[in-house]
């Protein structure tokens, strides 16, 4: 056989007769086999076969004592599956019928030629290899489906179930053993999401094409009668010649993520729902509280033009304090007030050239600017897809935030620019200013977040402003500095198509 002595088949032979069991040791040496024992009745065979684990029986049929070779082999293949070839003089079909339930490999027919024993050996040796690793890989396959986290149902040409895994059994609410032979409609009956029946079911589909079917959400109705949404796709299954010999359908258990969705859902409608609420109550406090705090400050400062005779100093300083109090308070309601339209009305998205905004900048600011000897350089300035009024306020609120927190030592230098990149564009304002520490580029965007506290005037609502108006068109706005004294940079993303809530004014 070619096989070296560690790689030859082990064989134990049970036979009655010492000539031919001398006879069949012999011929079985030469052949290359490894034959572990000779029993000639059915106990020693059995024990034998358990102290030696041979790779095959070649048992005698007919057996001196109680027992037969027929009911060794039987207990033989119960506690060890080895394989048996029956020896056999009497091939009566009476025999042969009490033979084929211990599922032999092959038959031997005394008397025999060393050809036909080394035929029938080989033969048999090849099927039980052979059977083993199938078993092996049916059992891997087995063990693979039964640990995956989705159901699997598998049938064949006839739509009738052959397979389910465990999952699939949790789901539906059938064993394998109560669904094998039933229909797919039967054992996983699918609707359609708002509970209407289908017309063909995704895996009959699959069968019908011949070709994978794509995941689409499903209601399932288990046996229980328990409703569970499901994404199911199915797949034929075929031969190595292309031919279909069945369908698999794999699905997943959806209904805690659809549950999940659906509060997201509610959620976010809430939470717009709230934010226009508080925005809306926004401006109207902001709006109803300029009337009074404008008399307040009108009528201080008439105080102090007309203050009666005989006020001292500390007075004096007094009711200037008011008069400053006064007039924060009312830039802050205007602040306010802005922060809170932000959020109000439709953006009404038009072309926009960004020169044209930063002329309009210039002329607003024209005061501050030549006050402060501020410089505007500009860059490449593109046209954007924006609402004209409020990208004006956006590039204003940046300018004069930079011209605020300039150096005392240095006139504000401010670039900007724009440059396209996929999607939209990105404008770049960019100062020489104070800067910002690195840990709070993120925090000067909180509303009334002011890192300077009192020592600089403001709001602490003109970057919040600027990151509502930006996310208005759906686009969004970051800082960069290199620490403080440094000057700071603002890049600012703006899509170039419309977002919900965003009207565009272009034909």
């Amino acid at each position: 056989m070619g096989t070296t002595h560690l790689e030859r088949p082990k064989i134990l032979i049970v036979e009655d007769e010492q000539i031919i069991a001398a006879d069949l040791e012999r011929n079985l040496i030469q052949l290359g086999y490894d034959v572990v024992g000779v029993a000639a009745r059915a106990k020693d065979a059995i024990r034998l076969t358990g102290d030696t684990r041979p790779d095959l029986v070649l048992m005698d049929i007919q057996l001196k004592g109680q027992a037969d070779g027929i009911v060794a082999a039987a207990e033989i293949r119960r506690n060890w599956s080895t394989p048996i070839v029956f020896l056999t003089a009497n091939v009566s079909e009476f025999v042969l019928d009490k033979a084929k339930a211990v599922d032999p490999l092959g038959y031997i027919t005394k008397p025999f030629s060393r050809t036909e024993l080394n035929a029938v050996m080989a033969v048999a040796l090849h099927q039980h290899r052979t059977a083993r690793e199938l078993f092996a890989e049916n059992d891997w396959l087995t063990t693979l489906l039964a640990s995956l986290s989705d159901g699997v149902i598998a049938t064949g040409v006839d739509a009738a179930v052959r397979f389910m895994n465990p999952v699939a059994e949790r789901l539906t609410g059938w064993t394998l053993a109560q669904a094998l032979g039933r229909q797919i409609e039967e054992v996983y009956p699918l609707l359609t999401p708002e509970g209407r029946p289908l017309e063909l079911s995704q895996l009959r589909r699959a069968l019908a094409t011949k070709q994978a079917v794509a995941r689409e959400q499903f209601l399932l109705v288990n046996r229980s009668g328990r409703r569970v949404f499901v994404e199911d796709g199915a797949a034929p299954i075929t031969n190595a010649n292309g031919s279909v010999r069945g369908a698999a359908t794999i699905f997943l258990d959806i209904t805690e993520r659809l549950i999940a969705e659906q509060e997201r859902e509610r959620l976010l409608a809430e939470f717009a729902r709230s934010n226009q609420e508080l925005a809306r109550f926004s401006y109207a406090v902001s709006h109803d509280l300029q009337a009074p705090i404008r008399t307040i400050r009108s009528l201080t400062e008439h105080l102090a033009r007309h203050r009666p005779a005989g006020w001292d100093a500390e007075e004096q300083k007094l009711l200037t304090m008011v008069i400053q109090a006064a007039g924060g308070m009312q830039h802050l309601i205007e602040s306010l007030l802005k922060y809170a339209q932000a959020g109000q009305g439709q953006i009404h998205a038009e072309s926009v050239p960004l020169g044209t905004v930063i002329d309009t900048v210039e002329l607003t600011l024209a005061t501050l600017i030549a006050e402060t000897h501020t410089r505007i350089v500009r860059g490449s300035l593109p046209i954007v897809h924006a609402d004209q009024t409020q990208l004006e306020q956006l590039i204003q609120n940046l300018v004069s935030n930079a011209i605020q927190y300039r150096r005392p030592d240095e006139s504000p230098v401010i670039e900007i620019s724009g440059t396209r990149i996929e999607g939209g564009w990105e404008l770049r304002v960019a100062d020489n200013g104070q800067g910002i520490p690195p840990h709070a580029c993120e925090q000067i965007f909180e509303p009334l977040k002011r890192l300077h506290g009192t020592e600089v005037p403001g709001s602490g609502l003109g970057l919040a402003l600027c990151r509502a108006i930006v996310q208005r068109h759906g686009g969004r706005i970051r800082a960069e500095s290199a620490g403080t004294g440094r000057g700071a940079t603002f890049l600012i993303f703006l899509p170039d198509v419309s977002t919900p809530g965003m009207e565009s004014s272009k034909p």
